[in-house]
């Protein structure tokens, strides 16, 4: 070690190359006699290479602390500008994590304890030991310290992707709104979800969607500012902290960069993959509320974003906030409507289009809520997606129709198809097949006896597992059609790849089959395919006797709308099943009257 040199009237160890086993302290003591006591005592020891830097003021030592890294802090607790718990507080606001030994001519042990309490790694009394003890302390207060760093990594950074975590990233939210507060600056906050996350999961397994992960938390690195603060939040979601910024356009400048670098493929276990990300973006202050508030701003403006088309951000509006609300306030009916059985349900007849009679039946959800009144399935059924509530409601929707099913066989009635129509969250559920498998089971219904509705666009969302799905569901015995058929991607590929049974032609193009826009031949390109296919047809929404006459000229054997009668009761449906006794075609058009207007 080398030797002590004078400099401002301070004493400084000469500089010297750190080597394999050396000590960089920082001792912050004023009075002269104990610094040479102390580089006196370090200097006699053989056992250690040490470097210590002596200042005199708290000043200084913050200096040094942005100036260079440290091993230790020594602090003494009487200094020129500042006493006490002060000094602590003073070093701990350089925010260096440097652990720190407090140095004190006081032997009070209550004192020492809430020193040690405020995060002091130790406390030792001026000069408690022979130079041997000071440094065990030493080399004990930089074994906590890193220990309690570790605990805090783990405490505080996602093991996966190594970024700061949701508790890390609340810290630094909670300070960034605080000194935007005080210096009058701008703070953006980003929340981000990754599209089709579950789609890599599903299909090429967790563990690819871990590199995934991985790889985005890189990119996003990349995109964003060296000072900003990158986080995951939880699964496939992340957070930025952008401090200093100008306004909105900084923002977006910095969104707009995410966007191209997460769009670009990635390479995965060795097959490509392309996800994109949805953002949400909230600026403090002109958004008001706490560090809470601001990431649900910035999550309500990410599920705007991917409501409209995903790939792209939003910036959080006060109007967002009052739709938040009413979203909120409509959930927790739902889940109230849920608990109180104040669901129920109604069957919109099917008809063969040629003899008039009974071929079917689709359940259709009605809520008639005590605080809301009639609230309608547009209404309610977004919400209930969102939520996950669908998922309780369309297996109580199951249950309703078997159960009605049971009972009207019971009643000695012949009973036609029903069909239901299953959201996306149901059919994405593990072994939905054998949970509609159960439900038959348990009400002795026969698999033929019930119908699934899917969406076209539910299945183009990946096709391979909805194929496998499907293959499983048909397993069971119950037959499958496609919802809506011709409003959302129609590929043929699928048509032919998918096993399902039955096309309903979406009520838009029936509307309008004599309006002269193309409806028309749309129509009867659907029954030509369905019939190439060996596919039944249904027509939906059929209101007027011309409509219902095109589609007997076209070839489409069943139809449903309000040509037939509103949507009825259970109970109402029962004459319709005793008409089915007789053989004699075209009884049933007695109970199927067809309405002289669409209101009928």
């Amino acid at each position: 070690m080398g030797a002590f040199r004078r400099r401002d009237g301070r004493l400084c160890l000469s500089r010297v190359p750190r080597r394999r086993h050396e000590m960089k302290l920082l001792l912050v003591e004023d009075c002269l006699d104990d610094a040479d006591f102390l580089a006196a005592s370090l200097r006699r020891n053989r056992t250690v290479d040490v470097e210590l830097t002596h200042v005199g003021s708290l000043r200084d030592a913050r200096r040094c602390l942005e100036q260079a890294a440290f091993d230790v802090v020594l602090l003494d607790l009487h200094l020129p500008d500042g006493s006490g718990m002060e000094c602590v507080d003073v070093i701990q606001e350089a925010e260096t994590g440097t652990p720190i030994v407090v140095l004190s001519g006081r032997d009070d042990e209550e004192f020492a304890l809430s020193i040690l309490n405020k995060g002091v790694q130790d406390y030792l009394a001026k000069w408690e030991g022979e130079t041997r003890g000071i440094l065990r302390a030493i080399r004990y207060a930089i074994e906590r310290k890193r220990s309690e760093m570790r605990l805090n990594y783990l405490a505080q950074y996602d093991p996966l992707t190594e970024i700061p975590n949701r508790q890390y990233f609340n810290d630094q939210l909670a300070r960034a709104t605080s000194r935007a507060r005080r210096e009058g600056r701008k703070v953006a906050l980003f929340f981000l979800d990754l599209d089709h996350f579950k789609v890599v999961n599903d299909t090429l397994g967790h563990n690819a969607g871990d590199v995934l992960l991985k790889e985005t938390a890189q990119r996003l690195r990349q995109a964003v500012r060296a000072g900003d603060v990158l986080a995951r939040l939880g699964g496939d979601e992340f957070a930025v902290l952008l401090e200093g910024i100008g306004g909105p356009l900084d923002a977006e400048a910095v969104a707009r960069a995410i966007l191209d670098v997460v769009a670009k493929p990635f390479q995965v276990e060795g097959r490509e993959v392309s996800v994109t990300t949805s953002i949400g973006i909230t600026l403090y202050p002109a958004d008001h509320g706490d560090p809470d508030m601001l990431l649900k701003n910035a999550d309500i403006a990410m599920y705007q974003a991917k409501e409209q088309g995903r790939n792209n951000f939003k910036f959080f509006t006060e109007r967002m906030q009052a739709e938040l609300l009413a979203y909120h306030s409509l959930e927790h009916d739902i889940r109230e409507a849920l608990a109180n059985e104040e669901f129920r349900l109604v069957y919109q007849p099917k008809v063969n289009v040629v003899d008039r009679r009974l071929q079917g039946l689709e359940a259709l959800l009605r809520w008639d809520c005590p605080r809301r009144g009639e609230v309608t399935p547009a209404e309610f059924i977004p919400v209930a997606e969102q939520s996950g509530h669908i998922v309780p409601l369309g297996q109580w929707v199951l249950h309703e129709v078997c159960r009605t099913l049971n009972r009207w066989a019971a009643a000695g009635l012949p009973l036609v198809p029903v069909s239901v129509n299953v959201s996306a969250r149901q059919f994405q559920q593990a072994a939905f097949h054998q949970r509609i498998a159960d439900v038959l089971q348990r009400h002795a219904i026969e698999p033929a006896m019930l119908e699934i509705e899917l969406t076209e666009g539910l299945l183009m969302e990946d096709t391979d597992s909805a194929q496998r799905a499907l293959q499983q569901l048909k397993a069971t015995g119950v037959r499958v059609s496609i919802d809506d058929f011709g409003t959302g991607h129609s590929c043929l590929n699928y048509l032919r790849r998918f096993p399902i049974d039955v096309l309903k032609i979406d009520r838009s193009f029936i509307q309008e089959v004599d309006g002269g826009n193309g409806s028309a031949m749309i129509v009867r390109a659907i029954i030509s395919l369905a019939r190439s296919l060996q596919l039944d047809t249904v027509a939906e929404g059929v209101e007027t006797h011309e409509q219902l006459e095109f589609l007997v000229e076209n070839g489409c054997e069943v139809a449903q709308g309000f040509l037939f009668g509103m949507p009825m009761d259970a109970r109402e449906i029962v004459p319709l099943l005793e008409d089915l006794r007789d053989d004699e075609p075209g009884f049933a058009t007695a109970r199927l009257p067809i309405a002289d207007s669409a209101s009928g």
